[in-house]
């Protein structure tokens, strides 16, 4: 299986020359034109949140025009800028409502894999927030296919970022992070868990499960003082599965 992400698209309407609207909009345009020229076409796309900036309907309806132009099926999660009542009402989704909860987590199969969008978004803060509810329906989505290779994307990385102490997280509870991970521990199917948010490039391990987190489509977005000036202008990642689920990944930089 063959997944191109994208993330941290961070769309703006233009309302003057002024800002960077108008790269960011470029960077999202390129990103699905160089998708859809690529030789192999990805058998899906994903966005793994912070779609818009804003949150407004008029941010979400061009976003959605750009990205209705992918030759491909793509998939969405919400990041902290997002607000799931908008973004669901505009890209005509639907959002999970329990107990006067809501938010936007679904699982669907693409060849033989199964992709789940896991909701780490709040209203609160900028911060990821999981709790038992929206754990307990990924523990539920997880358990519906055990056996089938599965691909978890999500917009904060569930993962310690720091190699020494004090914990450096994105997470306003880092239990809950301790809670993901036990989840992912006793459900071995979950191949790889793919992030964005921290506006840089990251690597790390859930146990013995991969995780990428991936900068922004747009270097003008990237918080990575060390790795800036090697950045592509625009790039997406290509995420390749192999017959034993073994993920390889490479930057696609676009012209």
């Amino acid at each position: 299986m063959l997944i191109a992400q994208l993330t941290d698209t961070h769309i703006t309407v233009p309302k003057d020359e002024i800002g960077d609207c108008y790269v960011k909009l470029e960077a999202l345009r390129n990103c699905v034109s160089a998708i859809n020229k690529l030789d192999t076409v990805p058998d899906v796309v994903i966005h793994s949140g912070d779609l818009v900036h804003n949150g407004s309907d008029e941010e979400y309806r061009l976003t959605k025009s750009i990205m209705d132009e992918l030759r491909a099926p793509y998939f969405i999660t919400p990041g902290n800028r997002d607000s799931v009542t908008a973004l669901t009402k505009n890209f005509g989704l639907n959002s999970y409502q329990n107990a006067g909860t809501t938010f936007f987590q679904y699982a669907t199969n693409v060849l033989g894999y199964r992709l789940i969008a896991s909701d780490t978004s709040t209203e609160n803060n900028n911060l990821g927030f999981l709790d038992f509810q929206r754990l307990a329906h990924l523990d539920d989505l997880l358990n519906e296919q055990p056996e089938r290779s599965t691909v978890i994307f999500m917009h904060h990385p569930p993962i310690n970022l720091s190699n020494s102490e004090p914990l450096k997280h994105e997470y306003e509870c880092y239990r809950m992070v301790k809670n993901f991970s036990e989840i992912i521990d006793r459900n071995p199917q979950v191949v790889a868990v793919l992030c964005g948010h921290i506006h840089r490039s990251f690597t790390g391990w859930i146990n013995a499960t991969p995780l990428v987190a991936m900068p922004p489509i747009s270097r003008s977005l990237n918080r990575d003082p060390a790795s800036y000036s090697s950045t592509p202008n625009i790039a997406f990642y290509l995420h390749a599965f192999s017959t034993k689920a073994q993920l390889n990944t490479k930057v696609i930089a676009v012209n």
